[in-house]
């Protein structure tokens, strides 16, 4: 395939990647941006920094590729990734002015549609944005970098907020039929139909389904690992005289094998892809524990809402949103060993105990019954199994420790249960009188959370990776119920070329936990219950904009941003809730916006204190194994451990600028810019949960994944029915662990993408398009993936990669 998609290249495909630009939009609210002509990155009027970002944009990417991707070129974002395609939620991450998006962090907001996505980490059962939407039906994707507005639905916008805007459907029937042929065996099939006006010309509607499969880039294919994800949406528009009722309902059932992150010494030192294995073998410890596919996750995500917005008039509207979100899916994990919990009686339980003093007992060698079922047998300890089998060491151990030829290794899956149900509502209501529009708001959400962990016995890893579906060992099971209200007003004042914007938001946030009990034994006991009040104090916001003339508008304000303390920090059974405070970012912003006939750009200044910042406490590292391995995963990790405070947080400043000019009517220029200095404003101790021991962290120090320097270029061209163009990114040197280990610094790096495509236009309104991209043209070497703060593991960027889409449209 990338012979094929290289010879296509060859034959005479330029490329077309991301025009990074400003335009003017409309001058009344951020709804109305997309009306500016063709551009591919525009920015609503409004007194705050923020970028629109087209579905021009999107449509130039891959159509695999995670929409993500789309805002990488947005002055103050990063977007960190070692995927091909960046479909691997493990590994990819999104900084914007020192806040991040991770694999167990969530510090900036995510709406789809004005409704909440689970901005939890996806550790802790979020999901990314691709889980819910398809690329073709994404009408905008607006970027509020660092302030946000006062109307957000989100509890974790500190840094910001990225709204993610689906496109109505279309007044006429029609569809598209679209496939995606790449590297590492990369394959999407899409299809969107729109059934125009149906239901007395009331109702206009769309369906979409697309299914993507793609290898790991790493082994070429050959570990039989990758992505499978099967992806259904529909969206109808009802207009009933003043009230106007817009439904939407995405499913997603993914399954995602990660890159396996690695050590710096590893990955500076080898050549090797990441720290996974090509192939299952006999051998679990350090082989089978490695291998990709045994670290899947399985999710499934369904979210849909509707939305009744009512016009009592030209001044008087009223909107409520009804949603509900449901996610089930299994986080998998394959511990070198088996382990079992023994009670007081000799007899093995199915609990695990939790407490000091628990019995759980690591089994490395196994017996095989004249049934065929595998025994955990352990050094030293005889016991009853639970159907009254009799298992002594002697079955495997003999003197000295010696094993027995008989038996064989034994390996678990340890697999993460993940479950909840979020539903609740937003609304708002618009009134405008003189020169005041007033919004005022209420969303409420209810989130019912399950948290556990189960170890499942693989049947015989001699044979493969299969397992018994009934649990060996139950670790521990959790519920979460949060109860979240929001309540806002804003006001918009309109003073001829002066525009002033006021708001106040206040959350109020009751989190109640259950950790089932279990003593050391496997008992069970009172379960362990802990609260959480997660209010906030009246959060203000004050901003204005000035039309200095037809060209220019100055802007500036000051906003504070809120990151609530969420059921997360009841997992951790040792954290004191009386004192735990939730997050805040004062944001302070000043920019301009210009727009002349052929250059437009937009330049912002930003200071960011955070406040009541958050941490880790724990050491979940271990030490020891069957060959005695040092710095291993602690593959026990569960309920222990506590958060806290440390007092101020992250302190941000710098500069973003963007530009796009127009050389000619067929070729655009383009460029951003971003100076950023994110440093930790006090000196603490420090870690992440189940993610390696705590460590100290000098005040002063650069915030990880925060790049100081971004710099992008892109050029355009347009013709006719013909496409193209170049982008080139560069991400400057990146402290790589929040204490700033020196070795551990991520290198500059600079990304060159291109594609090229072609539209035939047919007879009745049908059209042929053909389009090529190819990512990392020059084939860098780079560190594409940083788990987070701590953890101090990472992934390689992906190498070049080619895709090829056609698509039919009728």
């Amino acid at each position: 395939m990338k012979i094929q998609l290289k010879a296509l290249l060859s034959c005479g495909a330029a490329a077309i990647a991301l025009a990074a630009g400003q335009a003017w939009a409309a001058d009344d609210v951020a709804e109305e941006a997309e009306t500016v002509e063709a551009v591919v990155i525009t920015a609503a009027p409004v007194a705050r920094g923020n970028t629109i970002v087209t579905a021009d944009a999107i449509a130039a990417q891959p159509a695999a590729m995670n929409i993500i991707n789309a805002i990488q070129d947005v002055p103050g974002v990063a977007i960190r990734g070692s995927d091909a395609f960046n479909a691997d939620p493990w590994t990819y991450g999104v900084n914007i002015r020192g806040f991040d998006i991770n694999l167990r962090s969530s510090k900036i907001g995510q709406t789809i549609d004005g409704m909440p996505a689970y901005n939890a980490s996806y550790y802790l059962g979020g999901a990314p944005a691709q889980k819910y939407l398809m690329s073709e039906n994404v009408e905008r994707i607006q970027i509020d970098q660092g302030t946000t507005g006062v109307g957000s639905a989100s509890a974790s916008a500190l840094g910001g907020t990225i709204a993610y805007i689906t496109r109505d459907p279309k007044e006429e029937a029609g569809g598209l039929v679209a496939i995606t042929f790449g590297d590492n065996e990369a394959r999407r099939y899409a299809g969107v139909y729109d059934t125009g006006r149906v239901l007395g010309d009331t109702t206009r509607a769309y369906v979409g389904l697309a299914r993507f499969t793609a290898c790991r880039w790493v082994y070429g294919c050959s570990d039989g690992s990758g992505f499978d994800e099967w992806h259904v949406e529909a969206k109808s528009v009802t207009e009933l005289d003043k009230l106007t009722i817009t439904a939407r309902i995405s499913y997603d059932d993914a399954v995602d094998d990660p890159l396996i992150e690695a050590s710096r010494s590893f990955l500076d030192g080898t050549t090797a892809g990441d720290a996974s294995v090509p192939a299952w073998t006999s051998t679990p410890a350090g082989v089978n524990e490695n291998w990709a596919h045994a670290w899947s996750a399985h999710r499934e995500n369904t979210l849909a809402y509707v939305k009744f917005d009512y016009a009592l008039s030209d001044a008087v509207q009223f909107e409520v949103a009804p949603y509900f979100h449901h996610q089930k899916g299994q986080g998998d994990w394959a511990p070198p060993y088996q382990q079992i919990a023994i009670g007081p009686d000799g007899v093995r339980t199915i609990a695990g105990g939790t407490a000091a003093g628990s019995s759980r007992k690591r089994a490395y060698y196994g017996w095989t019954d004249a049934s065929g079922r595998q025994r955990a047998v352990v050094q030293g300890l005889d016991y009853t199994d639970v159907d009254g089998t009799r298992i002594t060491s002697s079955l495997c151990y003999g003197a000295g420790g010696a094993v027995s030829a008989s038996c064989v290794p034994l390996q678990t899956y340890r697999t993460s249960l993940y479950s909840h149900d979020r539903y609740g509502f937003t609304s708002k209501a618009r009134f405008e009188f003189g020169q005041h529009r007033v919004e005022a708001g209420v969303w409420y959400e209810k989130l019912d959370r399950d948290f556990g962990r189960a170890w499942r016995q693989i049947v015989d890893v001699r044979k493969g990776p299969d397992y018994y579906t009934a649990p060996q060992l139950i670790d521990f099971m959790q519920h979460f119920s949060t109860d979240q209200w929001k309540l806002y007003v804003e006001d918009v004042w309109t003073l001829g070329d002066l525009t002033l914007t006021g708001g106040l938001q206040k959350y109020l946030i009751e989190i109640d936990g259950e950790t089932e009990g279990w003593d050391a034994y496997g008992k069970s006991t009172a379960p362990l219950r802990t609260s959480l009040n997660a209010d906030s104090d009246v959060l203000f916001s004050l901003s204005a904009l000035y039309r200095v003339n037809e060209n220019l508008q100055v802007f500036g304000g000051f906003s504070q941003n809120y990151g609530a303390a969420g059921d997360w920090a009841l997992e951790k059974t040792q954290t004191d809730t009386s004192k735990l405070k939730s997050s805040v970012a004062d944001d302070f912003e000043a920019g301009l916006r210009f727009h002349g006939r052929r250059f437009s750009a937009q330049v912002t200044a930003y200071y960011i204190n955070y406040k009541n910042a958050i941490t880790f406490y724990s050491a979940d590292f271990i030490t020891g194994g069957p060959s005695g391995s040092n710095g291993g995963i602690n593959y026990t990790a569960g309920t222990s451990g506590a958060y806290a405070n440390t007092g101020k947080g992250i302190e941000s400043k710098g500069v973003e600028a963007s530009f796009v000019y127009d050389l000619s009517e067929a070729f655009k220029l383009s460029g951003a810019l971003t100076l950023n200095d994110s440093t930790y404003q006090e000196a603490f101790t420090g870690g992440t949960a189940n993610a390696g021991s705590v460590k100290p962290v000098a005040k002063g120090n650069e915030v990880p994944g925060a790049p100081t320097t971004l710099v992008s270029l892109g050029l355009d061209y347009r013709r006719d029915n013909f496409r193209a163009g170049v982008r080139a990114k560069h991400t400057g040197k990146t402290a790589g662990d929040a204490p700033n280990t020196p070795s551990l610094y991520l290198p500059a790096y600079t990304i060159v993408d291109l594609s090229a495509g072609y539209r035939l236009p047919l007879e009745n309104g049908r059209a042929v398009d053909f389009q090529v991209n190819v990512t990392n043209l020059l084939d860098e070497g780079y560190i594409g993936g940083m788990l987070d703060e701590f953890t101090q593991r990472y992934t390689r960027g992906a190498p070049r990669t080619v895709s090829a889409g056609l698509s039919f449209s009728f």
